[in-house]
């Protein structure tokens, strides 16, 4: 127990320093787009307004806080979701968890950077949007999997080592099993039978219940 609440306040610590982090990644969001330029920007009047030495060294600074605070707002992120995960008693699965995560965060501060640079990130983003799309119905059963893991991750209706019965129609009936796996896209069962994996949608979306086993022992 001591293990897990250190982990859980070593998270509230890390997330503590992630929010610090992205509060001077906004500010220094807004020093840079309103005091700084980087090349000649074209105003109202159809003129071009060159940049200072000045607009052009707030500007510079303005790429480099955001970057500096950006990833370390995104390793304390990372920190703080896989000691939660770690205190949910899962020392198996932070680490794909957090790699997901650092993915996000990195994309994010792309993005920040773009905006100071003044690009059209809006172009990018909808051609990103476009692409997500198509990839997100090329690999619909896979995503689906993934983001279910997650959740089972986090909400934990079960743990592992468990004694338990799934009931789903998408997944043919009834497994009732020992977990002995949770990863990312499937939940692995000993059963009777033999071992099985079951996909984490299915898993998800099947009712859970307490297995024979373990009826046996809280009686």
């Amino acid at each position: 127990m001591s293990d897990l609440g250190s982990a859980l306040g070593a998270a509230r610590r890390h997330l503590v320093r992630a929010a610090v982090f992205v509060v001077v990644v906004v500010a220094a969001m807004i020093v840079g787009r309103s005091l700084g330029q980087f090349g000649p920007r074209r105003l109202p009047s159809g003129s071009m307004d060159a940049a200072t030495p000045v607009e052009i060294a707030t500007a510079l600074g303005a790429v480099v806080v955001v970057i500096f605070a950006g990833v370390l707002a995104v390793r304390s992120f990372t920190v703080a979701v896989r000691k939660m995960i770690e205190h949910h008693g899962d020392q198996l699965h932070g680490t794909p968890v957090g790699l997901v995560v650092s993915f996000l965060g990195y994309l994010g501060v792309a993005l920040c950077v773009l905006v100071i640079l003044g690009k059209p990130v809006g172009g990018l983003l909808l051609g990103g949007a476009l692409t997500g799309v198509l990839v997100g119905i090329a690999a619909q059963q896979v995503l689906a999997n993934f983001f279910a893991g997650m959740v089972l991750l986090l909400v934990r209706p079960f743990t592992l080592a468990d004694e338990i019965i799934l009931k789903s129609g998408a997944l043919g009936g009834e497994y009732e099993g020992v977990v002995t796996d949770m990863g990312i896209f499937y939940v692995k069962l000993e059963t009777r039978t033999g071992p099985v994996a079951l996909p984490n949608a299915a898993v998800l979306a099947a009712a859970v219940g307490p297995g024979v086993r373990a009826t046996q022992e809280e009686a």
